[in-house]
């Protein structure tokens, strides 16, 4: 992320603190939340909404992703939630699917009333008018947040919380490689070729591309500048060198799944779905490689229409509040609240390693380039479908 300075990569080493379980079943099931009731009620942030007398008896449905993120959430936020206001919490996970459900809902009848969502998905929603404006007055846990994260124009012009999260991790399966990896040009190693798993959407994949490419040219470090302003270039690499990819994981699941089950040897992952794989699979390993580092921009967004708008505002005032927030980092993700990630990195060296713990390092946080997506979003959708994926002429 260009938040640490370091003359290594972070390896990620197995952690009693990243805990959860790993096949497909459990995986994406969650956890109970026995343990949470002492904590309900404990928390100094300043409430968003009246509690529980304004919205006991409303349901709220939120779209979470699949995997680690719904896990968390169903542990970390929904008891907390469902006990200060009265209201039922329905989380609907999934990957990809948020905006299709509601482009396909009914006028007035979203299929959600709250959603986690990210820049690629995110932004050309808000601007279909997809997702309404928030009263920041409901939710002033976001002086909580550093102020750097909240610096896009989707905040400043009201319409969601947005802050980074999930470092680009390099993922590993021991027993299938000879050697140790440290940066992303290993994957351009022989003796990896035909192995490797890649994320099958271009917006961490091509970037994983750009780079290999700049580290096999001798320039580590300018993987975000080369999308920006040669992004044939990247693309031509891409395509050349897509051969080498046995997997395009659709899930972060699917891709631990296969590195256990060794049908690929490495590749891209989130950060949080391996930290909480790494304490059951000895045989993983996985590295955040020094050079070019990245975040995914993720926003909690409201859409259009929902009768309970009030009720998601609150929501989201208990995500930032630091009570949450600590459950979170605690649990392997990036935290944009510089209180919590202080306290996050004095009592884990490893997670200090990983994620920024001050506030300049937030500052410093580098994400993917979605400038130069969406510059050029349609074509570049069209050839990594086209001649990426499926290998066109």
């Amino acid at each position: 992320m260009g938040t640490q300075s370091h003359s290594e990569p972070t390896k990620i080493m197995t952690h009693d603190s990243f805990n959860a379980p790993l096949t497909r079943r459990r995986f994406l099931r969650t956890a109970g939340a026995a343990g949470l009731g002492a904590a309900l009620g404990c928390s100094s942030d300043r409430p968003g909404g009246s509690g529980s007398g304004e919205f006991r008896g409303q349901t709220l449905r939120v779209f979470v992703y699949t995997g680690a993120t719904e896990k968390m959430f169903r542990e970390a936020f929904v008891p907390r939630f469902e006990a200060r206001t009265g209201a039922t919490v329905v989380v609907d996970p999934g990957w990809w699917d948020s905006i299709p459900k509601l482009k396909a809902s009914p006028p007035g009848q979203p299929a959600f009333d709250l959603v986690v969502t990210d820049a690629t998905q995110g932004f050309p929603a808000i601007k279909e008018g997809l997702f309404q404006k928030l009263d920041l007055t409901r939710i002033p846990n976001t002086a909580n947040l550093c102020p750097s994260v909240l610096d896009t124009w989707v905040y400043k012009e009201g319409y969601g919380i947005t802050y980074p999260e999930s470092v680009m991790t390099l993922a590993y399966n021991k027993e299938l490689i000879d050697f140790e990896p440290k940066s992303w040009a290993d994957l351009l190693k022989g003796s990896v070729n035909g192995k490797i798993g890649l994320y099958n959407s271009f917006y961490m994949s091509l970037y994983t591309f750009a780079c290999m490419k700049v580290s096999q040219e001798g320039r580590p470090g300018t993987a975000h500048a080369e999308v920006s302003t040669n992004l044939k270039g990247v693309f031509e690499f891409a395509k050349a060198h897509r051969d080498r990819v046995k997997f395009w994981w659709p899930t972060s699941t699917d891709m631990v799944l296969n590195l256990t089950q060794k049908n690929c040897a490495l590749g891209n992952m989130h950060t949080r779905e391996i930290l909480q794989a790494l304490p059951h699979r000895t045989e993983l390993g996985a590295v955040v490689p020094v050079e070019d580092r990245a975040c995914v921009q993720v926003i909690w967004v409201i859409p259009e229409g929902t009768k309970v708008k009030a009720l998601a505002e609150e929501a989201i005032n208990l995500l930032l509040s630091e009570e949450v927030q600590t459950e979170y980092a605690r649990g392997g993700s990036m935290t944009p609240i510089v209180s919590v990630a202080k306290k996050t990195a004095e009592a884990d060296p490893l997670w200090k390693q990983i994620f920024p713990s001050t506030e300049e390092q937030l500052r410093a946080v580098q994400y993917y380039p979605y400038d130069a997506y969406f510059r050029d979003w349609d074509n570049i959708v069209a050839t990594w479908d086209q001649e990426v994926l499926r290998k066109g002429s």
